[in-house]
């Protein structure tokens, strides 16, 4: 999911506390922008906190006008560290662009794991990938057929 800076960073944690207790993946890819990372964008420095606090004063602005806010890497950590041990999860921390040296990727991710828990861990044992029941499976052609005669396309 990279949805997360296009909503005001109160929603952000409403979301990720939704997704993770209602819709509870086994995983969620969160990617957003790294603010620190900005400034090599856009070929500048990083502006002074007095320059933060006015939105038209300062080389370093969001990556979109879209975008209600973006999280330095500390930030984006403690708000996915947060979700994760409220919702029983693991999470990993890596990016993409640039070398992952000072000042971090362009854009972090956080990969959350749902750690499994007694009953849960057993039912995925019993022979599922999936600790859910099938209902309905798409019958495959080839097992229609007479038995000894090919299945290939178009036939």
């Amino acid at each position: 999911m990279q949805v997360i800076e296009h909503v005001e960073e109160d929603q952000a944690t409403l979301f990720g506390n939704v997704v993770l207790s209602s819709f509870r993946p086994t995983v969620l890819i969160v990617s957003t922008p790294n603010y620190e990372y900005n400034p090599i964008l856009q070929g500048s420095a990083m502006p002074s906190k007095d320059d933060e606090a006015d939105e038209s004063v300062g080389p370093c602005k969001f990556r979109n006008h879209d975008h209600k806010f973006e999280w330095t890497r500390a930030q984006f950590q403690c708000w996915a560290t947060g979700l994760a041990v409220k919702h029983n999860y693991s999470v990993e921390f890596s990016g993409v662009g640039g070398s992952g040296e000072e000042p971090g990727y362009a854009s972090q991710i956080a990969v959350f794991r749902r750690m499994m828990q007694g009953h849960e861990a057993m039912c995925l044992d019993k022979g599922g990938d999936q600790p859910y029941e099938l209902l309905w499976e798409w019958p495959n052609a080839c097992e229609e057929k007479e038995i000894g005669t090919d299945c290939e396309l178009g036939v």
